[in-house]
């Protein structure tokens, strides 16, 4: 079995947990549990593929088994950012995932607005990755100069689908208009 059917096989079990959990919050009438969850799930396959990477990348020396490795061809400072960079992209996910689950949960407009604003930045952000710059395995992006394709398109397009899922639950009950007590004036009779 290669490592692209093992990260194929990873991102299809995940998207199917993702369905199963939609499927039972949604029987149970529970939308905002429901997405906050699938936010979670998509939080989850977003960090292995962006900043874990990174740390990765930034902590080996390139080498037959870690051809992305930069220890040691990469200045000091070029890794310290990557590894803040990686740093700041894992405390956005948490942050995300801390949202979901308390501001989405109780209703909140920002939260989702939030919610969605980081799914539309991450979204965009990994299609130029995939149509600009590395394919990782996409049939439709680039070659690079060295012709590796590479791997992990389903992992990306797994978290996208998740997140985006999550948001679709969420908006309906988000965004119902609430009914606002209307005071009611009872006249009262002088004795």
């Amino acid at each position: 079995m290669t490592l692209t059917s093992i990260i194929t096989i990873w991102a299809v079990l995940w998207v199917l947990v993702a369905l199963a959990v939609a499927a039972a919050g949604l029987r149970r009438r529970r939308p905002l549990p429901t997405a906050a969850w699938l936010i979670t799930i998509a939080a989850f396959l977003a960090a292995q593929e962006d900043p874990l990477l990174i740390i990765q990348m930034a902590s080996g020396r390139p080498g037959p088994g870690n051809r992305d490795g930069v220890l040691g061809l990469v200045h000091a400072h070029t890794r310290g950012h990557m590894y803040g960079a990686a740093i700041l992209a894992l405390a956005g996910l948490g942050l995300a995932v801390v949202i979901a689950h308390a501001a989405l949960r109780r209703r909140e407009a920002w939260a989702w607005w939030a919610l969605a604003g980081f799914w539309l930045l991450g979204t965009a952000t990994d299609a130029f990755e995939v149509l600009g710059i590395y394919p990782h395995g996409f049939p439709l992006g680039p070659t690079p100069a060295d012709g590796v394709r590479g791997f992990g398109w389903p992992t990306l397009a797994a978290w996208i689908f998740i997140w985006a899922g999550g948001l679709a639950i969420a908006a309906p009950t988000v965004f119902a208009r609430q009914r606002r007590p209307q005071q009611i004036t009872v006249p009262v009779a002088a004795p």
